[in-house]
């Protein structure tokens, strides 16, 4: 086998090569060149660990003789996806939070936090009840600054995807599969939709894994660590929907959850977490958005990301940093202005609000 010089491709061969996350934090924790510290560990290191016995070792060095190396660099560059490390500046705050929190993603599309994200999970077999709070509710979320992180499934997750990019916001789509693979295939031109408009398709699976009934409560969870709290509009009682708002609970997240007619069956599941305290019963965006926002008021909503520029310079610049281009080098890089006009814009964008100078001389959006 070749050793791959790239990290990138290092990385994606030793996650297809049975590689767990876990294997991957205790493998790399210290090291910068993947590929030459697993050479070092498989091959010249002997003594077996609790994590790694000769025989998994073994396994593992079968299952990459088997990896089809030049197809998967064709994925990965045909496909644009790029794989963040939990190391990396990209990667997403919040999911460093959680215990488990995995040791890599991929990514298609352009990875951001937005002022709150949130989750929306609900049942496949989604109603026109399910629709109206959706259709709603989101555009006011979107106003507001909020992104919405949902999972590409039929009813609920699609529909949630649906609306937020009809509204002009940001949205992340957890993959319950390899990030390269559209499944389901009716959701094609929404997949396609996300990655055009700058947004994210994201997956902790290998490239190459297939959708599996037991993936999904692993995208779930993944779902609920990237947001500051869910949105369940509608629930049977016995559905993964109310799994995955145990899971927002146990990672302290907030769960808002939509009443609903006591005798329909989706909405048993919503009304048994309101009944149990564990979910704040939400009738609209403001019973979500007065959690994360003082004072806010139906009146004030509409105000919500409407910004004054005062040039085209502070909206393009301020539109440069939300892409993730958050350094004075970074956007001039990006930009066709020059470094003193960065320099007096972002100072001008700063001292009306717009951004703020975070850790290490990065700016963040407001």
């Amino acid at each position: 086998m070749s050793i791959p010089l790239d990290n990138t491709l290092s990385l994606a061969i030793l996650h297809s090569g049975w590689f767990t996350h876990r294997d991957l934090h205790n493998l790399f924790e210290s090291h910068e060149n993947y590929w030459d510290i697993l050479t070092d560990f498989l091959w010249i290191k002997k003594t077996p660990t609790l994590w790694m016995t000769d025989e998994r070792r073994n396994k593992i060095l079968e299952k990459l003789a088997t990896i089809d190396i030049p197809k998967l660099e064709q994925i990965l560059g045909s496909k644009n996806i790029d794989i963040i490390t939990i190391r990396s500046e990209q990667y997403p705050a919040k999911l460093r939070t959680i215990k488990q929190a995995p040791y890599i993603l991929y990514v298609r599309g352009i990875l951001r936090e937005e002022r709150k994200m949130l989750g929306v999970v609900g049942s496949r077999r989604s109603t026109s009840y399910g629709r109206k709070i959706l259709d709603t509710m989101i555009p006011d979320l979107v106003r507001a600054g909020c992104g919405i992180v949902s999972g590409w499934a039929h009813g609920i997750d699609a529909l949630s995807h649906e609306i937020t990019i009809a509204s002009d916001g940001y949205t992340i789509s957890v993959f319950g599969c390899g990030v390269e693979q559209y499944y389901p295939v009716e959701n094609t031109r929404l997949f396609d939709s996300i990655i055009a408009s700058g947004w994210a398709l994201v997956s902790i699976f290998p490239i190459g894994t297939e959708p599996e009934p037991y993936h999904f409560p692993i995208r779930n969870e993944i779902v609920a660590a990237l947001s500051d709290g869910i949105i369940i509009p509608e629930a049977a009682m016995k559905s993964g929907t109310l799994i995955t708002a145990q899971l927002a609970l146990d990672h302290g997240r907030d769960v808002f959850a939509a009443p609903g007619d006591i005798f329909r069956e989706t909405s048993m599941g919503t009304n048994w977490l309101i009944a149990r305290g564990e979910a704040k019963c939400i009738t609209s965006a403001i019973d979500i958005l007065e959690e994360y926002f003082p004072n806010v008021t139906s009146s004030t909503i509409s105000m919500f990301g409407e910004k004054v520029w005062d040039n085209d310079e502070q909206k393009t610049i301020y539109n440069i940093i939300l892409d993730g281009y958050n350094t004075p080098d970074s956007i001039l890089q990006n930009s066709d202005y020059t470094i003193d006009t960065i320099v007096m814009t972002l100072t001008m964008l700063e001292i009306d609000g717009h951004i703020r100078l975070g850790v290490g001389g990065k700016y963040e959006v407001l």
